[in-house]
């Protein structure tokens, strides 16, 4: 009976001891002087994962042998004239969230990809090939072409280079300050939303904390421009009904994990789900002028421009 009884005790011991191991292993996040998590610093993501899962990869998280597969597929899509950035950054791995390699940002749907309606994928289309084909003008560029938009703003959207990102809080704001254009971003923790006539290309963002993670609300967005510039894939597209809901968590040190929800029932059959995380770094974040010497945004349209008279000049030389 007593041999009965200690070999229970043991089992019992053993089946414990990993929900211990986890407790203590459970991240605290340290605390401003107001008492909230502490996110400042800056902050930033080196990896190659798109926001729209690959047409043929049927899985979100990969193991360590079909992430180098997949960093060696996308490597090779890359342009050989591209930013220079993309070049001297380098990146050479997917995205790890708590460990994780994933294969998109995107977790929900389940395959991995922005459900659309049908005038979402309508608009979102239009805004590829317009992106591809006009050039006549500035006003046919995307924002960020234009220095009024960043890649900081709601949602945050990576890119194939390194943009640091500081975090600095207050009791009553956080602001996010991105090293690009437009780099400011303000997030109120309280109060209430102006008028629905006071709209903004950033929109207004509202911050609640929900435990150790800030929860924040996006609306009042101006959509005369409505795409969410991303890099590759399918336009990311909003308009003035769109709510974009963020959940940031510190779960370590070192790693801020970001999730968000787009909801807009006119562009998307249901609202959708990113998430990636952010890595502490140990640099400075320097002043990105871009309206001054914006020398870019001339360059893209001649070359757009002789790019049409290119093709123009073939298409005669085939008829």
């Amino acid at each position: 009976m007593m041999q009965r009884y200690l070999t229970l005790l043991t089992l019992l011991a053993a089946m414990a001891a990993p929900a211990v191991a986890q407790q203590a292993a459970r991240y605290t996040a340290p605390r401003t002087e107001d008492g909230q998590p502490d996110f400042q610093g800056v902050w930033g993501t080196d990896f190659l994962t798109p926001l729209e899962r690959p047409a043929n990869i049927d899985y979100l998280v990969a193991t360590p042998d079909q992430a180098r597969a997949l960093v060696q597929t996308m490597r090779a899509l890359i342009p050989s004239v591209v930013d220079p950035d993309v070049q001297l950054h380098d990146f050479q791995q997917l995205a790890r969230v708590r460990g994780e390699y994933r294969t998109s940002l995107i977790v929900e749907p389940g395959d991995g990809r922005m459900p659309f309606t049908a005038a979402g994928l309508e608009l979102a289309t239009a805004l590829s090939e317009r992106n591809v084909r006009q050039f006549d003008g500035p006003e046919q560029r995307p924002l960020s072409e234009r220095c009024l938009e960043n890649h900081g703003l709601a949602p945050i959207r990576p890119l194939r280079v390194l943009i640091p990102r500081q975090i600095v809080q207050a009791r009553d704001h956080l602001a996010i300050m991105s090293e690009e254009a437009a780099g400011l971003r303000v997030i109120h923790l309280g109060g209430s939303a102006p008028p629905d006539a006071v709209r903004s290309v950033e929109g207004y963002s509202v911050g609640r904390w929900e435990g150790d993670t800030l929860v924040v609300t996006t609306t009042h967005l101006r959509a005369e421009e409505p795409a969410r510039e991303i890099i590759g894939g399918r336009q990311l597209v909003i308009s003035r009904n769109t709510t974009i809901t963020e959940r940031f968590t510190r779960v370590s040190d070192r790693e801020l994990l970001y999730r968000f929800t787009v909801e807009d029932p006119g562009l998307y059959t249901r609202p959708w789900t990113g998430e990636f995380s952010m890595t502490r770094q140990s640099g400075l974040i320097y002043e990105y002028a871009c309206h001054e010497g914006n020398y870019s945004l001339a360059n893209i349209l001649r070359g757009g421009q002789a790019e049409a008279a290119r093709r123009a000049e073939l298409k005669r030389g085939n008829q």
